[in-house]
């Protein structure tokens, strides 16, 4: 298993006892290879969010018009 330190910029497979970096100290150390980037969202979802903010336009026109 690969780790690596976000503060030090360390690679490597070993940590220190208490799970610190053994080239700073920090305890900021992810595992490699599992990245922190959010999931795309559902398409339902997006679909759903286009179809309110018509909806919504829809709305302030009829309230501009009458």
């Amino acid at each position: 298993m690969k780790y690596f330190c976000k503060d030090c910029s360390y690679q490597g497979t070993t940590v220190g006892s208490q799970g610190q970096c053994p080239g700073c100290g920090s305890f900021n150390l992810v595992r490699a290879g599992h990245s922190e980037e959010k999931e795309e969202p559902a398409r339902w979802r997006l679909v759903l969010l286009a179809a309110l903010w018509g909806y919504l336009g829809i709305l302030i026109l009829w309230k501009l018009l009458t």
